[in-house]
């Protein structure tokens, strides 16, 4: 899910410039709204990601390793 927002915030100014492009004058103020809205959504679901999938504080993570040809995940200690 992170990784679709870090997509999405990348993305973002190339389609805003697209749509801008695009519509000129033609933009409505609901599309620009819903536009806003938009950002404002993805910007809310990466918080409340982060705020919900955190480790929590003093817990040391231990990076994916490889143990006798085997790959272990990473994990929280």
């Amino acid at each position: 899910m992170l990784r679709y927002a870090e997509i999405g915030f990348f993305l973002l100014p190339f389609l805003l410039y697209v749509a801008w492009r695009v519509l000129g004058t033609r933009a409505t103020a609901g599309l620009l709204w819903a536009t806003a809205a938009l950002a404002v959504a993805l910007a809310a679901t990466t918080v409340w990601y982060e705020l919900t999938h955190s480790l929590p504080a003093g817990t040391r993570y231990v990076p994916a390793q490889i143990h006798n040809g085997v790959i272990v995940p990473g994990h929280a200690l």
